[in-house]
């Protein structure tokens, strides 16, 4: 987390900083603090820290940035702007992780966006606890707009991947599209992450993840809430 905010305040010193966080018990609150963060809470998950972030941000753009990412692209957020303010092609700016050349979908470790785009209405349901990008997604794509890829923009750490395959695919199952839809998307998105890793063993684990995501797909109810020590 400190390395995270570090990284963050980097880029922009004097800029809101929002932090989210669901009951964590670790140090997040006070490392929030020392970065000038105004701190919100939730209790229900993904879906609605993703939706109190659109809710409280008042200025033109925001950028969405996951706890376990440390940006090192310095121009992302020039660029970022850059792109959102004379573009109107472009809806979304995505920073991808370092090395990766494949690009896929809408995800959130960084991810900026043009605030007028998603201040009407509720756009990521409280229920969602994962794919709460289809959304924003959603959203995007009613308003015909693209997503412009940032190379080289992220160093990305997660711990939490115990029971994630089964997380996302139950997460699929709820979303309001036929869901069944969803399921070529999902393993194509498994396949260019790991071949993006250039790991063989990342790659060789790809039909064991997908069978995984399969099975909370097809019995969601066990799945639908990933557990996290110090959620954020």
């Amino acid at each position: 987390m400190d390395r995270c905010l570090a990284s963050v305040r980097a880029l922009s010193k004097n800029s809101p900083l929002l932090v989210v966080d669901h009951h964590s018990g670790d140090s997040t609150l006070e490392i929030s603090k020392t970065y000038s963060a105004e701190i919100l809470s939730e209790d229900t998950g993904l879906g609605r820290a993703r939706q109190i972030c659109l809710d409280h941000t008042r200025t033109d753009y925001l950028i969405f940035v996951d706890s376990d990412v440390q940006i090192i692209r310095r121009d992302f957020l020039s660029i970022s702007e850059r792109v959102l303010r004379s573009n109107r092609e472009f809806g979304a700016i995505v920073g991808m992780a370092m090395g990766h050349r494949l690009t896929y979908g809408l995800p959130a470790s960084l991810l900026a966006l043009r605030r007028d785009d998603f201040c009407e209405g509720k756009v990521v349901p409280d229920y969602i606890d994962a794919r709460e990008t289809f959304f924003i997604q959603q959203r995007l794509d009613e308003l015909g707009l693209k997503t412009y890829y940032l190379m080289d923009a992220i160093r990305h750490t997660s711990k939490y991947r115990k029971f994630k395959p089964e997380w996302e695919g139950a997460n699929t199952r709820l979303l309001p599209s036929p869901a069944y839809k969803e399921l070529p998307l999902a393993l194509k998105v498994t396949i260019l992450l790991s071949f993006n890793s250039a790991s063989l063993r990342n790659i060789v684990y790809i039909p064991i993840f997908y069978s995984k995501f399969l099975r909370g797909f097809a019995n969601p109810k066990p799945w639908l809430k990933l557990k996290r020590k110090g959620d954020t």
